[in-house]
């Protein structure tokens, strides 16, 4: 069975500025999906972010005809006013990263919410495991 993967904005930003050290093992995880290894889930404000930082780094349109390619991998989930509050009530120190979380996490059917900032993502006690997508990588090897 496939895994499901919530990627965050970051692993979607190492595709569109082409980032060296990362964009092997993040374009790895969108090739898993092709070979149909895993779906992809992300949010519309992931999207939104991703826009918003990779267009002050590359041509806007450049950055946008890249997104609008990997909007074909992506199941887009929203958050609800449940999320929104249960963010507001954790521990966590970025709101944005609260509400991505825990979006995630109550779908229910996502197995890994994929970033790489692991260390923003402790308050979020678990509920989902939080890896970074060299993480992934090497975990999805040993369990195959």
């Amino acid at each position: 069975m496939a895994n499901s993967l919530f990627i965050d904005t970051d692993v979607i930003l190492d595709i569109v500025l082409d980032r060296k050290e990362f964009y092997v093992d993040s374009s790895a995880i969108f090739q898993k999906f092709e070979n149909g290894e895993v779906l992809l889930f992300t949010s519309t404000s992931i999207i939104i972010n991703a826009q918003y930082v990779g267009q002050k780094k590359v041509p806007k349109e450049r950055c946008r005809s890249t997104i609008s390619y990997l909007l074909n991998y992506f199941i887009i989930i929203e958050a609800d006013i449940s999320v929104v509050k249960q963010a507001y009530q954790s521990k966590f120190n970025d709101m944005e990263d609260a509400i991505q979380y825990y979006t995630a996490s109550k779908n229910g059917t996502i197995d890994f919410f994929i970033t790489r900032n692991v260390k923003n993502f402790k308050s979020g006690g678990n509920v989902l495991p939080v890896l970074t997508p060299t993480q992934f990588i090497k975990h999805h090897k040993q369990n195959l």
